[in-house]
Formats: C-alpha cells, sequence, structure tokens
C-alpha cells in the first residue's frame, strides 16, 4: 500500500482542491447558492482525476525512459514517484489503476451531468480526460511547449468554471479571472518543477518551458507567472468579481518572490539545494487559495456581500 500512496503524489493534489473549492464557494458570495452533496461529489472527482493523472504520467516517463535518464529527481517533488523504476509496481497494474480512477470519475461527472442543465459539463469532462492522457500520452503535448498551457487550462478554467457550473447550472465570465488566477500559480508548480527534470525531459524528447527560456532565465520567467497570477488577482478585486476582503490573498506574494530568489541563486548548484524554491512554491499556491476560500466565506457569511 505504501507503493500505491508514492505513486498517487499526493502532495500535488492541494492544487485540485483549491480549484473545486474556489469554484464551489464563488456562487455561495454571489448568489448563497451552496450544494454540499454536489460540492462533495466534485471533489472527490477532482481528486481522483488528478491521481489518475499523476499515475498516466508515471506510466508514460517509465514508457518513454525519461525517469530512467533523470539522475536528479527528489519524488515526488521531480522525477515521479519512481515506483515503477523500482519495480514495487508493474506499468501494466498503474495504468489500469489510471484508467479505474479515471472511469470512476467520469461516472461521478456523468451523473451530476444528467440532473444539470444541458451537456455543458460532459464537455468540460471530455476536455480533461484528453488533458489528462494526451499530455504526456498519445500525442505528447508536452513535446510542443503546450505542457504549460494545457496544465493552466485544465486546474484554471476548466476545473473552476467546471465546480462553478456543478453548484449553479451555468458559467461565469465574473470568475474567470480567479481561474486565470489559480490556472498560473498550478503552472507555477509544474514550471519550477521542470529544473530538476530539465536534461531527462531533453533527452526524452519533450520541449518544456525550461529548454525554452533557458535555465539561466528561467527563474525570471517564475517570477512572471506569480506577478501575472496575482496581477489577474488584483484586477478581479477591482472589477468585482472578488471580494474586498480578497485583498487578504496577497499576504502569499512575499513568499513566491522568496521562491523566486531562492531559485535564482541556486539554478545551478545540485538539485537538493534547489529544492526549497519547489517547496515554497506549492505553499504560495496553498496558502494563496486558503486565504482566497475564507476571503469568500467572510465576504458572504460575515459582511453578507
Amino acid at each position: 500500500m505504501k507503493e500505491w500512496i508514492r505513486l498517487f503524489r499526493l502532495p500535488f493534489v492541494s492544487v485540485t482542491a483549491g480549484s473545486v473549492i474556489i469554484g464551489s464557494l464563488y456562487p455561495l458570495w454571489k448568489d448563497g447558492i451552496f450544494h454540499w452533496d454536489r460540492f462533495l461529489l466534485a471533489l472527490f472527482a477532482g481528486i481522483l482525476l488528478h491521481i489518475a493523472t499523476n499515475i498516466a504520467n508515471d506510466y508514460f516517463d517509465y514508457v518513454s525512459g525519461t525517469d530512467q535518464e533523470n539522475k536528479s529527481a527528489i519524488p515526488p517533488f521531480s522525477g515521479g514517484s519512481r515506483v515503477l523504476l523500482e519495480g514495487k509496481i508493474s506499468p501494466g497494474s498503474a495504468l489500469l489503476a489510471s484508467l479505474i480512477m479515471a472511469g470512476i470519475a467520469s461516472a461521478i461527472g456523468l451523473y451530476l451531468n444528467h440532473i444539470l442543465p444541458g451537456n455543458t459539463l460532459l464537455y468540460i469532462g471530455i476536455a480533461g480526460i484528453f488533458l489528462i492522457y494526451f499530455y504526456n500520452g498519445v500525442f505528447k503535448l508536452v513535446n510542443y511547449y503546450l505542457g504549460e498551457l494545457a496544465i493552466f487550462l485544465a486546474w484554471g478554467p476548466l476545473m473552476v468554471e467546471g465546480a462553478y457550473f456543478i453548484q449553479t447550472g451555468r458559467l461565469s465570465l465574473q470568475l474567470l479571472p480567479l481561474a486565470i488566477f489559480l490556472g498560473i500559480l498550478t503552472l507555477s508548480i509544474l514550471f519550477i518543477n521542470e529544473f530538476a527534470d530539465e536534461e531527462a525531459d531533453k533527452k526524452a524528447g519533450r520541449r518544456m518551458w525550461i529548454h525554452l527560456f533557458g535555465r539561466k532565465s528561467a527563474p525570471h520567467v517564475h517570477l512572471l507567472l506569480f506577478i501575472l497570477a496575482y496581477a489577474a488577482l488584483f484586477y478581479a478585486i477591482v472589477i468585482g468579481s472578488a471580494p474586498i476582503s480578497s485583498i487578504i490573498v496577497f499576504i502569499a506574494f512575499p513568499l513566491g518572490v522568496s521562491s523566486y530568489l531562492h531559485a535564482l541563486r541556486n539554478v545551478e548548484r545540485p538539485h537538493a539545494e534547489f529544492l526549497p524554491a519547489v517547496i515554497k512554491t506549492i505553499n504560495t499556491y496553498n496558502l494563496s487559495f486558503f486565504l482566497l476560500a475564507v476571503s469568500i466565506i467572510v465576504a458572504r457569511i460575515i459582511w453578507g456581500s
């Protein structure tokens, strides 16, 4: 069981929780709408899909030889879980587990689509499944500098708007700046993990942003992602798409800057010394989505607007 838990790579599941929670809480602030049963189903399905994605990536990295080439991996933050490489779980069993989890999540999605108007949720779900198995699978989006865009779309607009739709039966343009905020922060986690996998990814034919911008310039791109994310949040507050209480989320911004500074100072050092930049990036996301969720609840329950 311990090997399966390693394969799941649970530290990264918080980005799914963040997207689903914010998308579900948003109509509570706007319209006083919140369905606990739909929220729990959406959260469970989202987590299953995320774990299915993690397993699928391990499988495809093993098959392509990427993990074998990665000599600087520090699981679970870079280089996958290494479970398949160590022979603890067979590749076939891992792929089957991924498909079963995706199947269960899909069944939940089909039920929710049935009780909601139209087939909007169905289309969102199909797009999500496509990104899971084509990110590093059949089409290999990661070979064309499209992996980052796929992550941004999946954990930003698709998942956040999907969670909102599950609560309300409609989409929201007002929610889009917050979806972009969370999507970019999720992308920043992928991007900072590319530093350790740079050489192995390149040998396997992957073309990631770390290769596009170059290792020395990449920390500055990492900082730019944080700036763009918090600019989207600030814009949301200014236009009224987020409550004024969301200004508290900016408390997390210095942690992102700290991640950038650590990456900049240790960009050429062994990954063990670079690793704190990765952890700080993950914590920046976790603190940001937590504070955003709190600010939405405060705005609705305490202030009533």
